[in-house]
C-alpha cells in the first residue's frame, strides 16, 4: 500500500474565507485516488498570513510527520505552496528523500532531475549528475546567445562559420555572409516566392548559378527541401529556440543579415503548404489603423473598423462603424482627424507634474514603511538560523563527549535541520519582498509623463496594449463630442477625482496596487 500526506497553503488571511484551500485539497485527494495513494492522516493546512510571516509551523509539522512515520508521498497542489524558488524546492525535496518520502505535485511534473538523483544518495550517478549540470549551464549559455540575436551553432550554407569553438573563444558576433554563396541562395529564394520554380526546378537553377552542396556534389531537390525545412527561418532573420517551451520564447530576432523578408518567409511556407500566397492571414495589428479594437462607436458601442479607398491618384484611410443597424454606418471619419483627436484626448488625461510628484512621494514613503517590516523579518530569521547552527555544533560536541548516543544525535540533528529548512524558506520570502521601489516608481512616472509621445513612439503591435492599459474598456468617439470614456486606469482616475492632490491615495486605491507583483500578492488580489 502506498501512503501519503497532503499539504495545502494560502498566502493571505483573505483567502481562508475563499475556496483556495478547499480546492487544493479537492485536487490533491482526487490525484491520490487516481494514483492509489492512501492518505494516512488529516490534511496539513497552512492558513493565511501565518504561511508567510511565521516559522511555518504546519509545514514543519508535516516534515516532522514524515520523519517519524512511514510516508511514501508528500502531495502538494503546486510546488510554490511551500517554496518560492528552486533552492528551497530542492532543499525540501532532499530532506523528504532522506526520510524515504517522495515529493509529488498535482499540477507539475516532478521527475528524476539531476538534483533529485543526487539526493537519493546513489554515489554511482555523481558523474551523471555533474554531466547533467554542465548540460544545463551550456543550454543556458546557448539560450543567452539566442536572446542576444546570435545563433550559437554552425550557420547554414550561405554564411561563414568562424569556428569559434576550435579557437577556444565565445561566439559574440552574428555569422557573416559568404559573399559568393549568399547572393546565389538569396536569388533562388526570391525567384521561388515569385512562383517561377518548383522545388526540383529550383535545384536545377541553383546548379546553373554555380552553387554546390557542402559535400561538393550537385544540388538536388532533397537538399533544397532540407534548406527550406531547417534553415528557412534563419534566412528570414528568425532564430528558432530549440529549448522552447521549456525555456525562453519560441523565437528571437537575429542580428545576422537576412536573405529574405518576413513576408517572403511566410509566402514560402504558404506555397509549400499548397496554398495561394494571397490567402495568407493578415496581421492582427494593422499599422495603418492603430486605433482598431480600442475605439467604439458612440451610437451603437461597436468597435470602429478601418478601410482604405483609392481615388485622385492616391490612397485614403478612414475609420467607420460596420454595424448594419447603426445610424452612423457608412459615415467615415478621416484617419488623420480621429488620430489627432485621440492624441489631444491623451493630453487631457495625462497627469500633471504636481500630481505625479505627490504620487511618487506617497508611494515611496508607503513602501519605505513596509520595507522596514521585511527588514525586521529578515534579521529575525537570520538570527534564528544562526542559533540553530550553534545548536548543531553543541550536539556534535555532546556526541563526542558521550552524552548522546549515535541514534539520539541523529534524531536531534534531523529535527534541527527540518527547522532550518523551514526558516530558510521564510528568510528567502522576506528577501524577495525587498526591492528598489524608488527606481521603479521614478521609471513609471517618467513613462506616463507624456502619453501622446509614448503612443506615437510605440511600435504598431504595441499600441493596442498601451491603449488597453490607459483605457481598459476602450473609448467612445463621435464627431460632435470627440472622445470620451467611462473608465480609465487607476492612476488616471485618481487625477480626475476632486481633491486627489490633497487626499491620501491609499484612501482611494488598494495599497496592494503599488506593491511588487509577488506570487502571494497576485493570489491575494485574485481572491479579493
Amino acid at each position: 500500500m502506498k501512503t501519503g500526506i497532503i499539504y495545502t497553503r494560502v498566502s493571505s488571511d483573505e483567502q481562508i474565507k475563499g475556496t483556495s484551500l478547499g480546492e487544493q485539497e479537492e485536487f490533491c485527494r482526487k490525484y491520490c485516488a487516481e494514483k492509489d495513494i492512501t492518505i494516512v492522516r488529516e490534511v496539513f493546512r497552512e492558513e493565511g498570513a501565518s504561511a508567510k510571516s511565521t516559522d511555518r509551523a504546519v509545514f514543519l509539522s508535516a516534515i516532522e510527520y514524515c520523519r517519524k512515520n512511514k510516508v511514501d508521498f508528500f502531495v502538494v497542489w503546486k510546488c510554490d505552496r511551500f517554496a518560492r524558488n528552486s533552492t528551497d524546492h530542492y532543499a525540501v525535496k532532499s530532506t523528504l528523500l532522506k526520510y524515504g518520502t517522495r515529493l509529488d505535485s498535482v499540477t507539475e511534473q516532478i521527475g528524476d532531475d539531476p538534483t533529485g538523483k543526487l539526493m537519493e544518495g546513489m554515489m554511482a550517478i555523481i558523474g551523471e549528475f555533474d554531466n547533467d549540470i554542465r548540460k544545463q549551464r551550456c543550454s543556458g549559455g546557448m539560450l543567452g546567445r539566442l536572446k542576444q540575436g546570435i545563433w550559437p551553432w554552425k550557420p547554414p550554407i550561405g554564411y561563414i562559420c568562424e569556428n569559434n569553438k576550435k579557437q577556444d573563444r565565445k561566439k559574440e558576433q552574428p555569422d557573416p555572409i559568404n559573399p559568393v554563396i549568399f547572393p546565389i541562395i538569396q536569388r533562388g529564394l526570391k525567384e521561388f516566392v515569385a512562383g517561377q520554380y518548383t522545388m526540383t526546378q529550383l535545384a536545377e537553377a541553383y546548379n546553373r548559378y554555380g552553387l554546390v552542396a557542402p559535400n561538393g556534389k550537385k544540388i538536388n531537390a532533397k537538399l533544397v527541401d532540407r534548406l527550406f525545412t531547417h534553415h528557412l527561418a534563419y534566412y528570414a532573420g528568425i532564430l528558432n529556440n530549440p529549448f522552447f517551451p521549456k525555456n525562453g520564447e519560441a523565437s528571437y530576432e537575429g542580428k545576422h543579415t537576412p536573405m529574405i523578408t518576413k513576408e517572403e518567409y511566410r509566402a514560402i511556407l504558404m506555397i509549400r503548404a499548397g496554398k495561394r500566397v494571397q490567402t495568407m492571414k493578415r496581421s492582427r495589428h494593422n499599422p495603418i489603423f492603430p486605433l482598431k479594437g480600442s475605439v467604439f462607436c458612440s451610437k451603437c458601442d461597436k468597435r470602429l473598423t478601418g478601410s482604405c479607398s483609392r481615388g485622385n491618384g492616391g490612397v485614403y484611410a478612414f475609420y467607420h462603424c460596420y454595424n448594419v443597424s447603426c445610424d452612423l454606418r457608412g459615415k467615415t471619419v478621416q484617419k488623420k482627424i480621429i488620430e489627432d483627436a485621440f492624441i489631444k484626448f491623451l493630453e487631457s488625461v495625462t497627469p500633471n507634474e504636481k500630481f505625479l510628484k505627490l504620487f511618487e512621494e506617497i508611494v515611496i514613503q508607503h513602501w519605505t514603511n513596509k520595507g522596514h517590516v521585511f527588514e525586521v523579518q529578515t534579521n529575525k530569521y537570520a538570527k534564528e538560523i544562526a542559533e540553530l547552527n550553534q545548536k548543531k555544533k553543541r550536539i556534535y560536541e555532546m556526541r563526542e563527549d558521550g552524552e548522546y548516543t549515535k541514534e539520539q544525535c541523529t534524531d536531534r540533528l534531523n529535527e534541527i535541520e527540518d527547522k532550518i529548512v523551514a526558516l530558510d524558506i521564510s528568510l528567502n520570502e522576506a528577501k524577495i519582498e525587498q526591492f528598489d521601489v524608488e527606481a521603479t516608481v521614478k521609471y513609471a512616472v517618467r513613462t506616463i509623463t507624456d502619453l501622446p509621445k509614448l503612443w506615437f513612439d510605440l511600435a504598431p503591435e504595441l499600441r493596442p496594449r498601451f491603449q488597453k492599459m490607459v483605457f481598459p474598456e476602450g473609448v467612445l468617439y463621435s464627431k460632435e463630442e470627440s472622445f470620451r470614456t467611462n473608465k480609465l486606469a487607476y492612476i488616471y482616475e485618481l487625477k480626475k477625482k476632486k481633491g486627489a492632490q490633497r487626499t491620501p491615495f491609499f484612501n482611494i486605491v488598494d495599497p496592494s496596487g503599488f506593491e511588487p507583483l509577488t506570487s502571494s500578492l497576485q493570489m491575494r488580489r485574485s481572491t479579493s
